[in-house]
This record gives structure tokens, C-alpha cells and sequence, in this order.
């Protein structure tokens, strides 16, 4: 199989959890199985995911550029080139960008998830922080 990255493909993910996701090797963009799958994130300076696990994958985030934090369970981390966490399931995880370029991190999941999976999640996690967000300012 070949795949190649297309920006065409990228899910731009709103604030507060501001990041492009790339999936370029996912269950939905394969034409036959794979027991993993890949996408690039890419974070501006400042921007950070939320803080979240996946139940059924492990994580790999290798970073190719930029400069940050992540958290993996009660660990903290300096995310620079050549260097990667690993996230097993059921793991708390969240990266933000620390620097002043573009983070941009390759992000690897076994078993494979596709990219309907990511954007969903990522909606789900700006609406609940969009739905706490109103009720702490009604209860103000």
C-alpha cells in the first residue's frame, strides 16, 4: 500500500484545542488492513490537546520539529526532535507546544484508528469543554 500526506484530508480542530490533525494512513484511507495507523499533528505556539486517553490503542508521538510538554499518566516530559512518548490505553496523555514554531508530532496507533475516529474525539473534547465552560459562567 502507498499513502502520502494530503492537507486536503486535515481536520482543523477549534479553539481551546487548537491543532491540525493529518491523517495519512488510517483505517479509512486503506484499501486493505492495517494494524496500525498514522497521522501529523501540528500545534502553534502555545496551543496544547486536552488531556485524554484512548481505551482500545497505544500512542506513539514522535516529534519531527518544534518544542514542547506532554504529560504521559503522573510523568512530564520535554518534547523535542527525535524524541517520543508512548501512551499505552487507558492512559491520561496531552501535549502543548512550549515553543515558537510549529510542534509537529507523527502520531502512530495500534491498533488502527480511523480518521472519523480522531475528529470525533476531538469534537467531543471541544464541546464538553465548550458546555463546562457556559455552566461555570451561569453559575458566576
Amino acid at each position: 500500500m502507498f499513502f502520502s500526506y494530503d492537507e486536503n484530508l486535515s481536520i482543523h480542530v477549534p479553539f481551546p484545542f487548537s491543532r491540525i490533525m493529518t491523517p495519512f494512513m488510517t483505517t479509512d484511507t486503506a484499501d486493505g488492513k492495517i494494524d496500525f495507523s498514522v497521522h501529523m499533528t501540528e500545534w502553534e505556539s502555545g496551543a496544547q490537546v486536552d488531556e485524554h486517553m484512548h481505551t482500545d490503542s497505544t500512542e506513539a508521538m514522535y516529534c519531527l520539529s518544534g518544542s514542547g510538554s506532554a504529560s504521559v499518566g503522573k510523568n512530564m516530559y520535554d518534547l523535542k526532535p527525535n524524541t517520543m512518548i508512548t501512551a499505552l490505553p487507558g492512559q491520561l496523555h496531552w501535549i502543548k507546544n512550549t515553543g515558537t514554531e510549529t510542534l509537529k508530532v507523527l502520531c502512530i496507533f495500534s491498533p488502527a484508528i480511523s480518521a472519523a475516529g480522531l475528529r470525533e474525539r476531538a469534537e467531543k473534547a471541544v464541546k464538553e469543554y465548550k458546555k463546562n465552560k457556559k455552566n461555570q459562567d451561569i453559575c458566576k
